[in-house]
């Protein structure tokens, strides 16, 4: 019998996760990562039990804190908007499973994404490709985790809508009570939770031509591409076009500013590298509920940086977020946008 050891949240995706590889005759074995002082691990066994399984608790909290939490501030603080839940699927979640699969010697690991893996006859290995729950699907987090992984991941849930999923697990017993919050260290918003690190210093709100139009309350509580809050009467809407920590200005402008047909990737991780790309149709993919837009060209420049060429401009790709590459369903990779290797 073959061993995968499952990340398991006790959340429903994970627990219908073990219940699908169960079914499939695996030996599961689920480890509970401990991210969180206040996390309810008691809860998270009593869900294991519900299926046989014992779970396993591993405190990561001082890693989490360094990587993730460390991470998502020092990004506030340089004016960029980060993505910690990809970070934390590289840096903890997959990063910490493989390394046990090698110490425990399982066969496989397992989470409760919507993606799926697949063998690709083109590219002779395992890959991602997105999910069929286009509401929940999440290959987009996945474009950071490290390209030698995919052979031992399993992801059975990327052929489950999320609908299904919770109907099947409640039928099974699972006590579903909704869906638990985006960013799992954050209860209220992002802005009261990076003000206890970052005290709030108003500044300018500035026009491209250096007009001052108004005044922010901390740079970091803006975001590229933000219209809301901004507070400035004006003769049209105005968007928040950069954000310079250096000089605590926010910069604002009309719509076309934050449409761009051109991005500057970096911090690359590729799943399938561009020279094994021949003709295939690529998309790219800049943040979670953004739509694919096809790419024209993509060009290394140096330091790591690449430039995206689109055949139509994205609405304000945000410095600091991700940038999905795909191929179709294909996940191809993923980096991050950068203004000239800030961050």
């Amino acid at each position: 019998m073959e061993k995968v050891l499952l990340g398991f949240s006790g959340g429903v995706d994970s627990f219908f996760t073990a219940y699908l590889l169960k079914e499939q005759g695996y030996t599961v074995i689920p480890i509970y990562f401990k991210l969180l002082k206040k996390a309810d691990t008691e809860k998270v066994k009593r869900v294991g039990e519900l299926l046989n399984l014992k779970v396993t608790v591993i405190d990561l909290t001082e890693t989490f804190k360094r990587e993730v939490i460390d991470y998502f501030i020092s990004y506030y603080r340089m004016g960029l908007t980060p993505n910690p839940c990809a970070i934390c699927n590289r840096e903890i979640k997959l990063k910490y499973l493989y390394r046990l699969k090698r110490e425990l010697q399982a066969d496989f690991i397992a989470t409760g994404h919507y993606a799926k893996v697949l063998y690709s006859e083109q590219f002779k290995r395992k890959l991602i490709y997105r999910g069929i729950e286009k509401g929940k699907e999440q290959s987009y987090f996945l474009s950071l985790v490290e390209r030698e992984i995919l052979n031992h991941l399993l992801l059975p849930l990327g052929e489950f809508t999320k609908d299904e999923v919770v109907k099947r697990a409640k039928e099974l017993g699972f006590p579903f009570s909704g869906e638990s919050q985006d960013i799992c260290f954050i209860d209220n918003n992002y802005t009261s939770f990076v003000e206890k690190f970052i005290k709030p210093k108003p500044g300018p709100l500035k026009l491209e031509d250096g007009t001052v139009v108004g005044k922010h309350k901390g740079y970091f509580k803006y975001t590229v591409g933000q219209r809301r809050g901004l507070g400035i009467p004006y003769k049209h809407p105005l968007y928040v076009v950069e954000i310079n920590p250096d000089e605590n200005t926010v910069i604002v402008g009309p719509k076309e500013s934050v449409l761009k047909d051109e991005i500057l990737v970096w911090k690359l991780n590729w799943h399938v590298e561009p020279k094994e790309w021949g003709k295939i149709p690529v998309q790219v993919q800049v943040r979670y509920r953004s739509k694919p837009t096809s790419v024209t060209d993509v060009e290394y420049l140096k330091n790591g940086i690449y430039r995206v060429k689109l055949a139509a401009k994205v609405d304000a790709p945000a410095p600091g977020q991700v940038c999905a590459f795909y191929s179709n369903d294909l996940l191809l990779g993923g980096g991050e946008i950068t203004k000239e290797g800030a961050g």
